[in-house]
């Protein structure tokens, strides 16, 4: 049955993030698979669908983790969710199962066991190994102890595109399938940070450039460079935008069948992204040089061959085509038409030569397609390489590495070939790895170690992967002996004796084995892992030999292409005598490479990741039951799952744990004289979930449960974090005995018993040398000297003594700007020191308060004229030569209260429009310059006063703004802006009327006792004269 479901992708986000489960998900989709109540094959696909359908694609099978396809974007991926599994356990029970925790498990692994990692991605072609693969990838390079430079990312992560383009291809079951295996080796140093990678090749599809199944394309690059290049490119190339043309890419006989795009990709924007990441890797000579490859594949690919009518033999007959391609191989066209039609042979020193008939002619140019692509692919790999090592200083292979094995899957298509046979071979040596380490090996440890064990059965594959690479009688071992045999050899010559050789094995069968009609004549099926297979044999001899004749390699050699003579150096006719020995088959070096993955894997610390296909037709949401089944079938998750949860999570020498997690009790940390169990048992009694877990073995330590694994890791980590605290504050004080205790005794002894000193220890020296480390508290100590003799000080001076204190101080910021406000522009702001701020301001003068020649009777009246208004107790009376509105100076009074600012006449006369209250103040602006100017700007229209206060030539201009920055702190909680212009003007509105602003315009003085008589003002040190706009205010 299929399901379609719809996802909320803002709920999947969510359930990562809402940590443990609950008992319900527990009891219906448990994240652990171990978990479930009832075991079959049914219940674990019906938990698979229920976590499905809720966007749960990852899902644990103890510590191997399940994956299902999603075929679209999930928002599981992004920064938040890498923090989140940053440094996490697995065994942790508020996570999630997730991708992420598998790449951290295993760099975590790396790091503290000193032990190398690898992690296996297995499934069906179309499963997402790809995709998971690049997950992994790049959540490894996040986590590293130092993250790599954008330069290393742009290498580890540019790869991918790369290997894509050329590897991959369309195929039935996967829009973007490898067509290759890779193992990523990702190298670093003993600190845990990246140091380089490299990237081994397995058994790439040449095949695919001669035939393609239908609805399937030959690999992206060659519909790239068709969409991408432009008409200049194309023109160098001898292409055209035509896909159709080329005989390449039109593998199927069927014209409906034909396949030149895939759904939802633009092959013109890859191209473009293909370049950007190759820039990586290649230099731009060397980009040009693999299109040009590519184009002369295509080019190749068109020319045809017929029969010669006197003699026996061919002769290409499109000469167009052989002139193109002689053009871009940079090789004469007359030895290149020569080499395509021709086989030379060296016997006993003599040179012989005969012609290929059209059939053989055809089959030597794909061949030398074939040779061609797997040649510059391999370079390809060998460039990647080389940038990936990084410095050869840094190059290493050792303990600290994880390798990511992105193998093909199991394939089983209308027609499986010599391709097919390889592939699913490698997955058999897989599957026997996967059922050795978690099935047999773990088993037999049991037995071993003395625990008490019931054997769970299990189907073993040792005995295929015997039937077809165990010599004399295996399959390979049969190919080769036909190939290898002199004379006329066929692939029916090849399947008899398979017949012959296999007739009584259980897995393998034919028609003339079982004598089943059903069966076609050149067919013979083997009963794999995942199921039965039938293999077409035709091809499998040539597929297996899979040579270039040598003129074909000396042609290439002797071309002008520095590429072509990088790619074939077996072509060097100076090497022919020294070189006679054959070279392997295909399937006999497949095999060996497959023998040296497997004990290289063996080597490791493995990790699973099972990926699943959920439907044959690439459809988001859709769930196939019977499709799923029969995976879960052959990758054997139910008996995976009984030996899980009938064994145990967890095993360690019993010396290594004890050593690992002694520090968890002073029982048994620092020091520890009993026996090794006690001391074990000791550990496990200070963690109340692990005692009914643990289990002795000869030699090791077994714990069923994962949860409490995790308990006792915890308690690791708690008691690591105190110990580390321990240390830390160890070391501290060391640095206080070592560094900061001379600084600080040379410090006590300057200042000894400075408080009986008069000058508060002004004039005592501090330590001269401070070391760079105590640089900034050597700062802090004298700031905090300054501020306490400043404190000694003004306790010292009566109240009206700290009064004036006070309100200096307050004038000195106000001076030096620091109550400039927002509506000061910052052009407008003046440098730090008080002298470039407010010229002529005294910090030692006193602020008397009132101003007049009667200082007791101008006293009285301006209280009472405050009191007229509630203003409070008056702090400020001074003479204001105030600016009106018909730009003349009027003689008047400023009075300040607690909560008003006041203008009063020569008789202390005030009115409601001549006061204002402080909480309907904006802002005061003072000029920078040797002048008594002050502008107070109203929030109500028309009340801004602007006026010069002095008193018998004294500037009273720094007492009025602190007064009345106090009174207004006071009453209304919050300074007022008072800004300090250096811009020539200060606008103001004392009109009585809105929009009538005016600006007062300050210009250098040019005489002080003319100037005062032009304005007839009292004051002999200013000017103003009166214009239409503006008032013109000149200063000293």
């Amino acid at each position: 049955m299929t399901t379609a479901l719809e996802l909320d992708l803002d709920a999947v986000q969510d359930r990562f993030f809402q940590g443990r489960q609950t008992s319900e998900e527990l009891a219906e989709r448990p994240d652990d698979l171990c978990g479930l109540s009832q075991l079959s094959e049914q219940t674990l696909l019906q938990n698979l669908e229920r976590r499905f359908a809720e966007g749960i694609i990852y899902t644990y099978v103890g510590t191997i983790l399940v994956s299902v396809n999603p075929f679209k974007y999930l928002p599981i991926y992004n920064p938040k969710f890498g923090e989140l599994y940053r440094g996490a356990r697995l065994e942790d029970p508020t996570l999630r199962p997730h991708v992420f925790a598998i790449a951290d498990d295993s760099f975590s692994s790396m790091v503290r066991d000193k032990q190398r990692q690898c992690i296996v991605i297995s499934g069906e072609s179309g499963s997402g190994k790809t995709e998971t693969t690049k997950l992994l990838l790049h959540h490894i390079m996040q986590v590293s102890a130092k993250i790599p430079t954008s330069e290393e990312l742009r290498r580890i992560l540019g790869t991918a595109p790369v290997l894509e383009a050329f590897g991959n291809a369309k195929t039935v079951s996967n829009n973007n399938s490898s067509r290759f295996g890779k193992f990523m080796m990702l190298n670093f140093r003993s600190n845990g940070s990246y140091a380089g990678a490299s990237i081994e090749k397995y058994l790439l599809e040449k095949s695919r450039l001669i035939q393609q199944n239908q609805i399937e394309r030959n690999y992206h690059i060659f519909y790239l460079l068709l969409a991408g290049a432009d008409k200049k490119l194309r023109t160098r190339f001898f292409l055209t935008n035509d896909v159709g043309k080329y005989q390449i890419l039109s593998g199927t006989e069927d014209p409906e069948s034909k396949c030149y795009t895939v759904p939802g990709v633009d092959d013109a924007k890859e191209f473009e992204s293909l370049i950007e990441n190759m820039h990586v890797f290649f230099t731009p000579n060397q980009i040009q040089q693999v299109f040009q490859l590519i184009a002369t594949l295509l080019n190749l690919g068109n020319i045809g061959f017929a029969d010669l009518e006197a003699e026996e033999g061919s002769v290409v007959d499109t000469n167009d085509s052989l002139r193109v391609v002689s053009n871009l191989l940079r090789v004469h066209r007359e030895t290149l038409g020569v080499a395509l039609v021709t086989k030379k042979t060296v016997i006993r020193g003599q040179e012989f030569s005969c012609r290929f008939k059209k059939d053989e002619a055809e089959d030597n140019k794909w061949a030398m397609v074939k040779c061609l692509y797997e040649a510059m692919f391999d370079w390809i790999v060998t460039k990647l390489n080389i940038k990936l090592l990084g410095k050869r200083s840094e190059r290493q292979s050792g303990t600290s590495s994880i390798g990511i094995l992105d193998i093909f899957g199991f394939e089983d298509f209308p027609r499986n070939s010599f391709e097919q046979f390889c592939i699913n071979y490698c997955n058999e040596k897989l599957q026997q790895l996967f059922i050795e380490v978690t099935l047999r090996t773990e088993q037999d440890e049991y037995k071993a170690e003395g625990i008490s064990w019931v054997s769970i059965p299990y189907f073993d594959n040792k005995a295929i992967c015997d039937m077809i690479d165990k010599r004399p009688h295996g399959i390979l071992a049969v190919l080769d002996e036909e190939c290898m045999r002199p004379g006329d050899r066929s692939d029916s010559v090849f399947l008899l004796k398979l017949d012959d050789t296999l007739k009584k094995n259980d897995f393998y069968n034919s028609r003339n084995v079982s004598g089943h009609k059903s069966l076609a004549d050149d067919v013979f099926v083997i009963t794999h892992y995942a199921g039965e297979v039938e293999y077409r044999i035709h091809g499998f001899l040539d597929k297996n030999i899979d040579t270039l004749f040598r003129d074909l390699s000396r042609g290439m050699y002797e071309s002008r292409s520095d590429l072509l003579r990088e790619l074939f150096p077996e072509g060097d006719v100076s090497t022919w005598k020294s070189v006679m020995r054959r070279p392997k088959t295909a399937g006999a070096a497949f095999k060996s490479s497959m023998a040296n993955m497997i004990e290289l894997l063996t080597l490791m610390n493995p990790s699973y990741i099972r990926c699943i296909k959920p439907n044959d037709k690439k459809r988001p949401g859709e769930f196939d039951d019977l499709a799923i089944k029969h995976q879960i079938a052959y990758l054997g998750l139910v008996e995976n799952i009984r030996v899980r949860r009938a064994g145990y999570c967890f095993r360690m020498e019993k010396k290594a744990f004890f050593m690992r997690f002694r520090c968890i009790t002073s029982t048994t940390y620092p020091t520890w004289n009993g026996s090794l169990e006690d001391g074990i048992t000791a550990v496990i009694s200070k963690c109340a979930k692990a005692k009914e877990q643990v289990v002795f073995g000869k030699t090791m330590v077994f714990i069923k449960d994962p949860k409490a694994v995790f308990a006792v890791e915890t308690a690791r980590d708690r008691k690591i974090t105190l110990v580390a605290k321990q240390i830390q504050r160890f070391f501290r004080k060391w640095q206080i005995r070592r560094v900061i205790g001379p600084y600080w005794e040379s410090v006590f002894k300057a200042f000894d018993n400075v408080a009986s000193d008069p000058a508060y220890g002004m004039k005592r020296k501090w330590p001269a040398d401070v070391p760079t480390k105590l640089r900034a508290g050597d700062q802090l100590l004298r700031q905090i000297h300054r501020n306490w003799w400043a404190h000694k000080k003004v306790t010292s001076l009566s109240k009206d003594g700290q009064r004036q204190i006070r309100l200096l101080l307050m004038a000195d910021r106000c001076m030096k700007n620091e109550f400039s406000g927002p509506s000061d522009s910052p052009d407008a702001r003046p440098s730090a020191s008080a002298a470039a701020v407010k010229k002529e301001f005294d910090i030692n003068r006193k602020f008397k308060g009132v101003y007049a020649e009667d200082k007791a009777a101008a006293a009285a009246k301006a209280q009472s004229a405050a009191s007229t208004c509630k203003g409070g107790q008056v702090s400020f009376v001074a003479p204001l030569q105030k600016l009106n509105r018909n730009g003349k100076l009027d003689e008047r009074y400023l009075v300040l209260s607690e909560s008003h600012f006041l203008r009063v006449d020569k008789n202390f006369k005030t009115n409601a429009k001549r006061s204002v209250a402080l909480s309907s103040l904006q802002d005061v602006t003072i000029s920078r310059h040797s002048d008594s100017v002050v502008v107070v700007h109203s929030k109500e229209a028309g009340k801004d006063t602007v006026g010069i206060v002095e008193f018998r030539g004294e500037n009273l201009v720094p007492e009025l703004v602190a007064r009345l920055q106090q009174s207004h702190m006071k009453h209304c909680g919050q300074p007022l802006p008072i800004i300090i212009s250096q811009s020539p003007a200060i606008d103001y509105n004392n009109s009585g009327k809105a929009n009538q602003a005016k600006a007062l315009t300050f210009i250098p003085g040019q005489g002080t006792a003319a100037a005062a008589t032009a304005a007839g003002a009292t004051s002999p040190s200013t000017t103003c004269s009166l214009t239409s706009n503006s008032v013109t205010y000149q200063t000293k």
